[in-house]
């Protein structure tokens, strides 16, 4: 008999008996088939086994077949009650002999058969738990790795191996002391050792940096490997990259942490300076902050990378744009590279479309700040700060408003006081039946004088609310700007004089200057310049008014007084607004002159500006107003007549004020008797009655 045993397929034991098993029996030829799911089939062949075999499946020794009309020997292979398949001989000479050796040759081919079959079967399984293995390792995205006691990588699938920049089988055989920076690849082995040791699943999640400098989050399950005998051999590893979610959770937790402290106050100076550093370095290596204010930009934080040279990021950054890394020049580049820049990300400050200033983050790395979340981050951090920014100016303008509103309050209610005093004053004075003439006149005049001024007080508030409400309503006229401006002077000069201070005219033109305006609101707006002018020129000094023609209307009123400070010069001409607006300063006045001239010029179609060159030094307002066309007018001359004289006529005042009614009716006495006052119409028609009445009894009429 012929040996099996070194025959490791059932393909090499059928080619055996085929061949050997032939030999030994005399045949022409052999044949062994294989019974697999209830079917016959030769082994290495796929084919299916000639008819007339399934027959001698069912007989226990040798029986009689036919293969292809042929005769032939065969007998099953059977090991205890299980049947593996058939051998078959054909051209056998001596019957008796043949049936013996087939029967040999079957016992001794069936144990050989039943090995090779068990061992196909196992190698079939486990080629198909391989490919199992690596179509659920192969098919995620996930890491899964098995390493050896050593911590050394035994397997590892396609995307584990992807993370290095390398194939699985680059990696198998390696530590992770190669992969990884070399702090990470101490903290990975201190978690697998503890594995190890403790034999338990461990879950948790950590940070690392691969040797190529790629950082990413990881959440890693890995559990202890052990063999068929139970022994420990390793470990086994499932690690999830969770980047994106770590860092929409920092994400997160950034915005709250900057919107607490950008909420924290209203200075946001100092807010975004702490902003800046709560970004360097848990966001960036380096952030600088500019701000714009009155047209000029100015720098509010720069802290690391970039805080030596933050003057010099503002020519990288033009207003109101973003841009990055890339999308500077090469010189811009290669200067910021110098100084250990590899990373650049401007955002601009926008509120309402209007760019406040704007953050610049620095990085030393490569790369960083092109990734959509990173940038979209930077924008949300740009658009918080923007905002904080706003509603800061916003609030500083609310309170800015609140103070000058009770500055003008504390205004207001010392200035119309102050000629309250003296009128009321010389009004106690006057009851008393002992005061001299002389004193008398004085009285009288000082109550007149301090009258006219809270009338003028009273105007101007009225005046500003008429105008604040829209409804101050201009009477023009054609007129001669040269008649207000000759009439205003007249009226100032004594107040210069009392203050002594020269008045000086200087009207550089021969004829008219022709305007389209209200005679009374422009002698308003030159009394108001030159009195503004008189208030802050010390005695001794000057104050010029002139006018000119050009291809506008011009005057101006000069002095070279205290003059206005570059702070307090863009606000002169604002509501309320003055220099010193304190209940100690030395000027008077509400504060609305300026404001008055400015809303009359504009009213005329023409403007105003002021000009001072400091504190000292004087001021000069200028302003400008559109010439009219001249046209000719036919002059009439009237011949002045008095008015005419009705003495039946009786005089009614009706007024519900009653020191308005007396004031009224003691002047109409003056000049004549026949006067009555009322408080109200009803009263009125009852005093009108009887005189009506009397006036048609005595004429006739009814």
């Amino acid at each position: 008999m012929f040996a099996l045993h070194a025959c490791r397929r059932s393909k090499e034991v059928a080619a055996a008996v085929a061949g050997d098993g032939a030999r030994a029996l005399g045949a022409t030829q052999g044949l062994l088939a294989v019974l697999v799911a209830d079917e016959l089939s030769v082994p290495g062949t796929n084919d299916p086994a000639p008819r007339g075999l399934a027959a001698a499946l069912s007989v226990p020794g040798p029986t009689r077949v036919r293969i292809a009309g042929r005769e032939a020997w065969a007998a099953r292979l059977a090991v205890g009650d299980r049947v593996l398949g058939v051998v078959a001989f054909e051209g056998l000479r001596r019957e008796a002999a043949a049936k013996s050796r087939l029967s040999r040759l079957a016992k001794h081919c069936a144990p050989a058969l039943a090995r090779v079959l068990a061992e196909e079967a196992e190698l079939s399984a486990l080629r198909l738990s391989r490919e199992l293995l690596r179509a659920v390792t192969e098919g995620t995205h996930d890491c899964v790795y098995v390493k050896d006691l050593n911590l050394r990588y035994v397997m590892i699938n396609s995307a584990g191996a992807g993370v290095f920049g390398l194939v699985p089988e680059d990696v198998v055989g390696k530590d992770d002391e190669t992969l990884f920076a070399q702090d990470d690849a101490d903290e990975i082995a201190r978690r697998d050792r503890e594995v190890l040791s403790s034999r338990r699943t461990t879950t948790y999640e950590c940070r690392s940096t691969t040797s190529h400098g790629t950082t990413r989050f990881w959440q890693s399950t890995k559990g202890p490997w052990y063999d068929e005998e139970g022994r420990l051999v390793g470990l086994v590893g499932i690690s999830r990259d969770v980047t994106a979610r770590r860092k929409a959770e920092e994400a997160q937790r950034l915005l709250a942490e900057v919107s607490g402290i950008l909420g924290s106050s209203m200075e946001y100076e100092s807010t975004l300076a702490a902003m800046a550093r709560l970004l360097v370095p848990s966001f960036a290596e380096g952030c600088t902050i500019h701000v714009e204010e009155a047209g000029e930009r100015y720098c509010l934080a720069a802290l690391g990378r970039g805080a030596a040279f933050a003057e010099a990021l503002l020519g990288f950054a033009p207003p109101g744009r973003a841009l990055g890394f890339g999308d500077l020049d090469l010189g811009s580049r290669r200067e910021l590279e110098g100084r250990g820049i590899h990373s650049l990300l401007v955002v601009p400050l926008v509120i309402q479309g209007h760019a406040l200033g704007h953050m610049t983050l620095l990085g030393a790395a490569p790369g960083r700040f092109v990734a959509e979340p990173e940038r979209a981050l930077a924008e949300e951090l740009a658009r918080r700060a923007g905002m904080a920014i706003d509603r800061a100016r916003l609030y500083r303008a609310v309170q800015e408003a609140s103070r000058l509103k009770d500055e003008f309050l504390a205004v207001i209610s010392h200035e119309l006081r102050t000629p309250l005093t003296a009128i009321l004053g010389w009004t106690g004075i006057l009851r008393r039946d002992s005061v001299p003439e002389a004193s008398r006149g004085k009285a009288l005049e000082t109550i007149e004088r301090n009258a006219q001024a809270q009338a003028r007080l009273i105007e101007d508030l009225m005046d500003m609310t008429s105008m604040i409400a829209g409804t101050l309503k201009l009477d023009s006229v054609d007129l001669d700007l040269v008649h207000p401006l000759t009439q205003a002077v007249r009226a100032m000069r004594p107040i210069a004089e009392a203050k002594g201070i020269r008045l000086e005219a200087a009207f550089e033109t021969s004829g008219p200057l022709p305007v389209f305006g209200d005679d009374v609101r422009l002698r308003q707006v030159i009394e108001n310049l030159l009195g503004n002018a008189l208030k802050f020129t010390p005695p001794g000094g000057t104050v010029e008014i002139g006018c000119r023609r050009g291809d506008k209307a011009i005057l101006w009123v000069k002095d070279d007084g205290v003059g206005i400070s570059p702070a307090t010069l863009p606000h002169v001409f604002e509501r309320f607004r003055q220099g010193d607006s304190s209940s100690t300063r030395s000027h008077g006045g509400l504060g609305l002159g300026l404001s008055i001239v400015r809303y009359l010029v504009e009213a005329h179609g023409g403007a105003v500006v002021a000009e001072s060159l400091g504190k000292g030094l004087g001021a000069t307002f200028t302003v400008e107003l559109p010439l009219r066309v001249e046209k000719a007018s036919e002059v009439r001359a009237v011949r002045e007549s008095s008015a005419p004289r009705r003495d039946d006529v009786h005089v009614l005042v009706v007024d519900d004020a009653l020191d308005s009614r007396d004031l009224v009716t003691g002047i109409f006495k003056s000049v004549r008797p026949d006067v009555t006052g009322v408080h109200e119409v009803a009263e009125a028609v009852v005093a009108m009655a009887p005189k009506q009445l009397r006036s048609r009894q005595d004429t006739g009429r009814s």
